[in-house]
Order: C-alpha cells, then structure tokens, then sequence
C-alpha cells in the first residue's frame, strides 16, 4: 500500500513534470488564497476530501484537485486560460491512469467546475472532484509481524 504521503508526491511529480504547470501545493482551502500566499501560476492545487477509505481490497481517497492561472490582457474572458487549465487536469489524470503509475493506481474524475475570480485575484481555471483508486492493498506477506 502506497503511503498516503507518497500519494501527494505522486500528485507533485505529475505537476512538476508538466510543462504547462509552475507550481504544485497541498492542503487546506485557506492556503488556496494568494493573498496569503505566493503563489506561481499556473498552479496546481490538491484538497484532501471525505472519502470511502477501504472498501474490499480498493482503497480511495478523494480530493478536489485545482487547475488555476491568471489570463493574460490579450484574453480578458480567460477563454485559453479555461482550455489550459481544463487539459491540465485531463494531463495529470492521464499521468496516473496511463502513464508510470497505470499498474497501480487510478484516478478518476466525478466532476468539474469552473473556477471565476475565485478569491479576488482573477484567477480562471477549473476544479475537479477526483477519486484515487489503489487496487490491492492488502497482503498477507506485507504484514506487520
């Protein structure tokens, strides 16, 4: 079973990976706000959720995952920063679903909204209700004992 700390790193390594991405954070909806933090868009930001935990040999765990930036003059509507932000999600997703992590891991969207000028920063983006699947958590040989 994959630590649930190792879990967040998966999460910033798919980000850091990115080239879309500047910046990776964790927490609390507070340390969200930009007025309070320096934050380096576009930005990826992962809120751990209420969740099943264990059911079987699957454990989940939900989270709200954040996909913001700020538009640029050119596009005061933030229509690109809305595309950019949308397939960002889409990237990391695919990152755990098909890429270095697929054997172990899932990650599945259950739903996406947009983001507007959320804390007064004029920040556009999207945020998506996401569930983390890991099959197999449970072998005896791994037994604390």
């Amino acid at each position: 079973m994959t630590s649930y700390k190792d879990i967040i790193g998966q999460f910033e390594t798919a980000a850091n990976l990115h080239q879309g991405i500047n910046e990776f954070s964790y927490g609390t909806l507070d340390q969200l706000d930009t007025a309070t933090q320096n934050i380096q868009y576009s930005y990826l930001f992962l809120r751990p959720l209420q969740g099943v935990g264990l059911s079987g040999n699957t454990r989940s765990l939900n989270f709200e995952l954040y996909s913001l930036d700020v538009p640029k003059l050119e596009d005061p509507q933030g229509l690109q920063i809305m595309t950019e932000t949308e397939f960002a999600l889409y990237d990391i997703v695919g990152y755990f679903n098909r890429g270095p992590l697929q054997q172990t891991t899932q990650v599945n969207i259950n739903n996406i909204t947009p983001v507007n000028e959320a804390f007064i920063d004029r920040v556009y983006g999207w945020v998506a209700n996401i569930t983390y699947f890991e099959q197999g958590v449970f072998n005896y040989c791994d037994y604390p004992g």
